[in-house]
């Protein structure tokens, strides 16, 4: 062979090996690039196999499936709230304001092996109110060994009837994990009275209208309500229902001046129909709304106000209306025991 031509042999060849070096260089820093985007493979795929040719091929790392973590939290926490149970164990009584509970709350979660222990429970309660919108607070507690969780509330500072829930604290903020902890929930009442109700009481100034806007007579009702609440109450010493078109401090401010702080409250308010009254064949309906504000009489400040209506079918209007008008003392008596 001639030297030229073992020369172009052998450039051939060098230019053959550095081509094949550079795609082998490249093929094995894709697959390294690949492999360090995979967070786990399976090793025993990564082998080399002998082709017949000679040639060495690399097979890619398999992939292992990884089950995403936050789903299978999710997943589990589901299955439990199946089978759970959820029990108030004990809760304390109504009590006033600036006065503690005199027991605290006491929660059991369980299944079919018993109770549960340090199961995390979302606990909320009232903080806050303005009229009738409440604001709330939460907390966590943790199941003891017998799955028992104690929840101690603080000194209310504001009259509320309402409940404190207990709940399975969701392990994400998935909505459809929030709702279902949501609906394995229990409550228990939390009641707080208001402590303008202590003695002396107050005076109620609540006028009875009939369909056609005319006021009768000071809600007899009403005050029988309140005072089987235990509340001492008297009726206004003012007769003259001119004063619902005038400011509520006129109306107050007549009132200071006859019985001074003979009380430590007063109730303003009418039980008025809502709309005419409907007949049918199955009786007559009734609609009524009780407006209420109350009022401290040591200085003429709105302390509460509620506005609601009520609605009752009876045979005939008359019963209908007192029916209706009971149903109406029953919670304005409520929401002041438990609004001022």
């Amino acid at each position: 062979m001639k030297l030229q031509e073992l020369k172009n042999l052998l450039f051939v060849s060098a230019a053959f090996f550095l081509v094949a070096s550079c795609a082998t260089t490249s093929n094995t820093a894709s697959s390294a690039e690949e492999a360090d985007n995979t967070i786990i493979t399976d090793i025993t795929e990564e082998i080399e196999q002998d082709t017949s040719s000679g040639s060495k091929v690399r097979k890619e790392p398999k992939p292992i499936s990884v089950q995403n973590t936050s789903n299978q939290q999710e997943t589990e926490f589901k299955e439990l709230l199946k089978k759970i149970d959820i029990k108030v164990v004990s809760s304390p009584k109504t009590t006033m304001v600036d006065k503690a509970f005199s027991v605290p709350y006491i929660i059991n979660v369980s299944d079919e092996n018993g109770g549960i222990a340090d199961l995390d429970i979302t606990v909320t309660w009232p903080v806050g109110r303005s009229n009738n919108t409440l604001t709330y607070s939460s907390t966590q507690i943790k199941t003891d060994v017998s799955g028992n969780a104690i929840f101690s509330a603080a000194v209310p500072k504001f009259a509320v009837k309402d409940v404190v829930s207990f709940y399975p604290s969701p392990v994400s903020s998935s909505s459809n994990i929030v709702k279902a902890a949501y609906e394995a929930a229990v409550t228990a009442q939390y009641a707080v009275k208001s402590n303008y109700i202590n003695y002396p009481g107050g005076v109620l100034y609540v006028y009875d209208f009939n369909e056609k806007g005319k006021a009768g007579s000071n809600n007899f009702t009403m005050l029988q309500t309140l005072r089987n609440s235990g509340v001492n109450v008297g009726n206004s010493p003012i007769s003259d229902t001119s004063y619902f078109e005038k400011p509520v401090y006129d109306l107050y401010k007549a009132t200071y001046d006859i019985v001074g702080k003979a009380y430590k409250f007063m109730v303003i308010g009418s039980f008025k129909y809502a709309e005419p009254s409907i007949e049918t064949e199955e009786g007559t309906t009734v609609k009524l709304t009780a407006d209420i504000t109350c009022v401290d009489m040591n200085n003429g400040n709105v302390i509460y106000k509620t506005i609601f209506s009520e609605s009752v079918t009876d045979k005939n209007k008359w019963n209908a209306e007192q029916k209706c008008r009971k149903i109406l003392a029953e919670k304005a008596a409520d929401a002041i025991v438990y609004g001022m």
